[in-house]
């Protein structure tokens, strides 16, 4: 997916948002800003959003001298969610099909978002999660994709998310299919790390690999060669969050074994797709790219 005139406001909008997590003073976030308009300049326009606002993230990093600004934010966030996990895993495996259920818990999950809106109920997307499903809904083609698949990658979005998605793995481990979880090298963002998965036992019940760098997504040609043959041999991958649907529409030839499963936060992505603002998805990728050639 490229990046357009829509996305760069959000840029901005990101490198407000991390100043705000370590208490940047007005002045200072002014000064940020400036330079980072100049820095905005010198981005390609053909690459994804995900990858030029990582660039833009790593400079704001560089510029206030902080390697990690949302790390106790993360922290939090993996708490808060842990303090629903039991509660949330007794309901889905109770339910008459605990792997519809545990997508969506794990899509409800996606609201825990604080690149640019720091501001979420999880409890309450839950509720709706489990009330009104998805707008878009692929699930008849994945459940019978996951009967015969063996292998099956989820690729990791934020902490605190990380935590529904370890219902999501437990239920795919009682179906007897091998699990790996995708998670970031270095911090960007909130974005899960390995020091998440450990924190929230993601790695007992996971084989968890990490991309080899710190960016938002999966860019194909970025990652370590490990995490791109692992996207290209399994048989099954469930895509979470938004910066992963805008870097693996990179492998086009295995669109038909990726299932983008996130919630709408982006205007300019709704309008793409024919999508509404805060619509559940979930959807194959083969069928994505229809719907965006239309």
């Amino acid at each position: 997916m490229k990046a357009l005139v829509d996305c760069i406001h959000c840029y901005l909008k990101q490198a407000v948002s991390c100043m705000e997590m370590v208490n940047i003073p007005d002045e200072r976030k002014i000064e940020v800003l400036y330079i980072l308009m100049d820095f905005i300049k010198t981005l390609d326009p053909q690459a994804s959003p995900a990858y030029n606002s990582s660039l833009v993230l790593l400079k704001t990093y560089e510029i206030i001298k902080n390697r990690d600004p949302y790390c106790y934010a993360k922290k939090q966030s993996n708490a808060l969610a842990l303090e629903l996990y039991e509660d949330m895993k007794k309901k889905v495996f109770g339910a008459s099909d605990p792997l519809y259920s545990a997508l969506k818990v794990a899509v409800a999950g996606n609201v825990i978002d604080l690149g640019i809106k720091r501001d979420f109920d999880i409890e309450t997307e839950l509720s709706n999660a489990f009330g009104y499903g998805f707008s878009i809904d692929d699930y008849a083609l994945l459940k019978d994709r996951i009967k015969t698949a063996k292998d099956i990658v989820i690729a990791g979005d934020n902490a605190g998310e990380i935590v529904f998605d370890k219902i999501l793995v437990e239920v795919l481990r009682q179906m007897g299919k091998s699990v790996y979880y995708i998670v970031k090298t270095e911090p960007i963002l909130n974005d899960s790390t390995l020091e998440d998965a450990k924190e929230v036992g993601m790695d007992r019940i996971a084989n968890v690999v990490d991309t080899g760098v710190g960016l938002l997504g999966i860019p194909k040609n970025l990652v370590s060669l490990e995490v791109k043959q692992l996207i290209l041999n399994a048989d099954v991958i469930i895509s979470k969050g938004q910066a992963n649907f805008e870097s693996l529409d990179e492998f086009e030839e295995i669109q038909a074994n990726i299932f983008y499963l996130l919630k709408i936060k982006c205007e300019f992505l709704a309008k793409k797709l024919g999508f509404k603002l805060g619509d559940l998805v979930l959807i194959n990728g083969e069928n994505s790219k229809k719907r965006n050639s239309e």
